[in-house]
């Protein structure tokens, strides 16, 4: 195989491509140098240090974190399989990728190296969290360092599994891929339930090896590594699946996103991983009957379609609700961790059913297309996300109350993310980016226009996140809570207003 001159002019070509932008590459390493040791120690130091907090520690040693933990390792490995379908790991550059996917050669030797980046990337990023993390553990007296240690390894280990899991989302069909993916998915959460489940599965098998007082369980380090050697098997077979045509689209809609991305356009770059139709082409969309009813069924047969992206926001809003019930539940010095990881879940959750207001917002300046008016449009598209809301974000809350939480706080939990609902009305009628924005600001600090691009895209992720830390502060208010939040959707509501009439 290495004397194939297919393969010979492929390497040639990766060869000459660092040579053509060597100063690149060197001013690319000295920032991320610069970046680690200006704000990277930092910031990791003062993760440590608040983790290794009292309140904090109490929370991270409770006999619950290794189901949780198993559990976000599995909604983890599931969201990479959705992932594939979308950004697999195992790409290239448009042209290099065209390349590949037009000769003849196995893609096992052709796409090794850049799936071997990519697993190299997710489980370095994973390692630094459980570093942290067990570091604090460590620092905090809780456990011994051969726990960290083997922890750590550990990570290792499920970073390497993610990447295939990665993989098969990228090489496996859409139908087998959403498959697996909501199957690991709900046998993920029953490990919050049925923590017997961790005795039997790989995940399982890390969370038993989450740091403690206690010597590390071997056997389930055994046991994963087994798993992983297993899994690493199939890694050939995955990538000469991969499709020619699939290959080339990816690479291009990757390149595409940094394009967007680096005009500021983050609402087109997330575009265009927007998951296309899959399924229920024939359903009828539209039926007879009021309305609302009409609007509702739209909706809901829009966002079935897509199945992977309704199933993940589904999952997606459980997290969520669970999270923004639990304040009430954990010690009142780090409650706010959950409502703000809540808040922001709920957040990003809602975009997959906020649809209709993006289509009521690009119908606005225009002539009214059924007969009523924007107000109303957004008022009838708003059903869809809060049926989801109350079914999936209450379930969510309910499991939370079976855990611990006050009554209150499921009420809580479940009026706040009605409030979300109207941030991403808000967040729909914003528009376009005032060019104003990009115009230099020069300062003895450097430009700050960029600060304030990144402002405008992120601010309503930033009023959700302000939002949620409030919900925190003031929980045990619950009644004068109550009041506050109709008032607060108002306040954004009246925002959503102002910038219909701008557009205008």
């Amino acid at each position: 195989m290495a004397s194939d001159p297919t393969l010979r002019r492929l390497r040639r070509l990766r060869r000459d491509r660092p040579a053509q932008s060597e100063n690149d590459l060197k001013y690319t390493i000295y920032v991320v140098v610069m970046v680690m040791l200006i704000v990277g120690v930092p910031a990791i130091r003062m993760a440590v240090l608040g983790l290794a907090s009292p309140a904090v520690v109490s929370l991270l040693v409770n006999a619950a974190s290794p189901a949780v933990l198993a559990a976000a390792t599995g909604l983890l490995i599931s969201g990479l399989l959705v992932l594939g379908r979308m950004r697999g790991p195992a790409l290239m550059d448009p042209f290099r990728s065209a390349v590949v996917a037009g000769n003849h050669l196995p893609r096992r030797h052709t796409l090794r190296r850049p799936f071997i980046v990519s697993a190299a990337q997710l489980a370095g990023l994973l390692v630094i969290i459980a570093l942290v993390l067990s570091s604090a553990l460590a620092v905090a007296g809780t456990t011994s360092a051969l726990a960290v240690v083997t922890f750590v390894a550990a990570t290792v280990l499920v970073g390497i599994l993610a990447a295939i899991a990665w993989l098969a989302g990228q090489s496996l069909s859409t139908r087998t891929s959403t498959l697996v993916a909501g199957a690991l998915a709900l046998v993920s959460l029953a490990f919050a339930v049925i923590p017997a489940g961790l005795l039997v599965t790989p995940v399982g098998w890390f969370a038993l090896l989450y740091p403690s007082p206690e010597l590390p369980a071997w056997p389930a380090f055994v046991g994963l590594t087994i798993a992983v050697i297993a899994a690493s098997l199939a890694v050939p077979s995955l990538l000469d699946g991969i499709r020619g045509p699939e290959l080339s689209a990816q690479a291009r809609r990757w390149t595409s996103a940094g394009t967007f991305t680096a005009s500021a356009d983050f609402a087109g770059a997330l575009a265009q991983f927007r998951a296309l139709p899959t399924t229920g082409r024939r359903w009828r969309a539209v039926r007879n009957g009021p309305v609302a009813v009409v609007v509702f069924v739209r909706d809901l047969v829009g966002s079935l379609r897509t199945p992977e992206r309704f199933i993940t926001a589904a999952l997606a809003f459980l997290v969520a609700g669970f999270l923004l019930a639990s304040p009430s539940a954990v010690p009142a010095a780090v409650a706010w961790m959950p409502a703000l990881l809540g808040g922001i879940i709920a957040f990003l959750a809602l975009g997959v059913w906020s649809d209709g207001f993006r289509h009521a917002a690009d119908t606005a300046a225009g002539v009214p297309l059924y007969g009523f008016g924007v107000a109303k449009e957004f008022a009838l598209h708003a059903a869809f996300p809060v049926a989801g809301v109350l079914v999936f974000g209450g379930a969510g809350a309910l499991v939370a109350s079976a855990a611990g939480a006050s009554l209150e706080s499921v009420l809580l939990a479940i009026v706040f993310a009605l409030v979300i609902v109207t941030v991403r009305i808000m967040d729909a009628t914003k528009g376009q980016m005032p060019l104003e924005l990009l115009t230099p600001i020069p300062t003895p600090g450097g430009d700050l226009s960029g600060a304030l691009v990144v402002l405008w895209q992120a601010d309503a992720l930033l009023l959700t996140s302000i939002l949620s830390v409030g919900l925190t502060v003031s929980w045990l208010s619950t009644p004068v809570l109550l009041v506050l939040l109709p008032v607060a959707s108002a306040v954004v509501l009246a925002l959503a207003g102002h910038n219909l009439k701008t557009a205008r």
